[in-house]
């Protein structure tokens, strides 16, 4: 907290300084640089932000997290229509109770309200919502409205209000405007009304029970109840969940009264919801989560806690039991090749690397296009030494996970073996550039633009350095 404390408080002192040498308190700043916000200002507010989510927050990037709340969004976009902008939804390490919608089609998911979820359709539900404040312009809306913004301000205040509550989030909002002209920000009752309409018809639109709504909305109520006397006003963004279950509950009487879904299959969504957990909860509490849960009357729960034990065990280096407790889910869910992925990086990290090729290859010729498998079985490849086979994975998946860090750190370092020298360069600086580190950011990008004889990366490399010349100024 400390590191990520220092980091915004870097910003704010060169947004500070930045008003000083105008002559201009931040607020005096912000309105005389008021202006319309269209959509192009909108899609620069959301690259801003971005960038300082990225500096100071732990983005899930795994491609399997990651192409699990993609693919959520992009069937619930699949239903919506027609929209302004290229959506992005991600998982970042925070224990809030809380997701976001920021400008631009960035959908945040806290991970501690991915913890508080029981069930895929609790996360599509939430998920639709957000992207009712996005396809209707909520934001940018309010944003123009307080006429006490500029694109800058946006940015920071925007994050102060998706990070939630706490030091951090008020002093960024400080940063930018008062309290009184956040609170504008604030999605109003009409603002909620018609996202939650818009989630309701989407998630019927997707043949799914839009009864989650009101299991997840009464979950946030409980919150609000428990958190409202230590949040300021003006970060109760999502206000009146009482409300807003009452109305969603007399839409499913009206509409969805004799309604009759298929049942839904929860696997993926434990499956991640159980990984990201294993990231931030200790072993000890893992544990015992998970033994409870092991004797639940509901049966998918029950068999995978099993998965949670493996994910805990994996963690603890208990190699033995964690194969013991996957094997076991393996068996209560025979047709789930990603579990053979799995056990690939259960043999990957108990040393047997022969063993794990084999697991990845065999999941691989299954499904070919499952992005967790082909990440690992390119790693595996960059392990044997098989550089070109390794490079030709990481590429052909970069193509879909533009901006994973990691991806663009392996693809640097095999091209450098290869001596691509200029794209090794180039990709070294977009993965320091995700890491926050513009420093070797531009020392690379540098190195690449020098290359005169790689004209296509040359031209990469001069856009990127332009971009972070730009959101620097922030």
């Amino acid at each position: 907290m400390f590191i990520i404390r220092s980091r915004f408080q870097h910003i704010l002192c060169k947004l500070t300084l930045f008003f000083f040498i105008a002559g201009l308190t931040p607020i005096q700043g912000l309105q005389a640089q008021a202006l319309a916000f269209s959509v192009g200002d909108e899609k620069e507010v959301g690259e801003k932000l971005l960038s300082v989510v990225r500096k100071s927050f732990e983005v899930y990037d795994d491609p399997d997290i990651v192409e699990y709340i993609n693919e959520l969004g992009a069937r619930i976009l699949n239903v919506a229509g027609h929209q302004f902008f290229d959506y992005h939804f991600f998982v970042i390490k925070n224990s809030d109770f809380n997701a976001f919608a920021a400008p631009s089609g960035l959908i945040f998911i806290h991970s501690g309200l991915l913890d508080a979820m029981s069930n895929e359709g609790e996360l599509i539900s939430v998920m639709a919502h957000e992207v009712g404040h996005v396809t209707s312009r909520h934001i940018s809306d309010r944003i123009q409205k307080t006429k006490k913004t500029n694109m800058l301000g946006a940015a920071l205040l925007i994050a102060g209000i998706a990070i939630g509550a706490g030091p951090l989030s008020e002093a960024l909002i400080t940063g930018s405007m008062a309290g009184s002209a956040a609170m504008s920000l604030r999605f109003s009752r009409q603002d909620e009304e018609e996202s939650d309409r818009l989630a309701y018809k989407w998630m019927t639109s997707l043949n799914m029970s839009p009864a989650p709504m009101v299991t997840m909305l009464n979950k946030m109520h409980r919150e609000s109840v428990y958190r409202t006397a230590n949040i300021p006003p003006y970060l109760l963004t999502h206000p009146e969940p009482k409300r807003r279950m009452g109305y969603v509950q007399d839409l499913l009487e009206i509409t969805g009264k004799d309604e009759t879904y298929p049942p839904r299959d929860d696997f993926d969504f434990l499956r991640i919801k159980y990984r990201v957990m294993s990231g931030e909860k200790s072993t000890a509490t893992l544990l015992a989560i998970f033994n409870r849960q092991a004797a639940k009357e509901n049966v998918q729960e029950a068999h995978m806690a099993h998965y949670g034990l493996f994910l805990a065990q994996l963690a603890a280096a208990d190699y033995e039991k964690a194969k013991e407790s996957l094997r076991k889910v393996m068996g209560f869910f025979p047709d789930k090749t990603i579990l053979t992925t799995d056990l690939g990086v259960l043999y990957a990290k108990s040393n047997e690397p022969d063993k794990a090729f084999e697991l990845f290859s065999k999941a691989a010729q299954i499904d070919p296009d499952c992005a967790y498998t082909q990440y690992n079985l390119a790693l595996m490849h960059q392990k044997r030494g098989e550089s070109n086979k390794a490079l030709h994975l990481y590429e052909r998946l970069l193509a879909k996970f533009t901006d994973h860090a990691r991806m663009h750190y392996n693809i640097g370092n095999l091209k450098s073996q290869l001596s691509m020298e200029a794209s090794s360069h180039y990709h070294l600086g977009y993965y320091f550039w995700l890491e926050g580190n513009n420093k070797n950011a531009q020392y690379h990008l540098n190195q690449a633009k020098n290359q005169s004889e790689d004209i296509p990366t040359k031209n990469l490399a001069i856009t990127l350095l332009k971009k972070i010349d730009r959101l620097e100024k922030i």
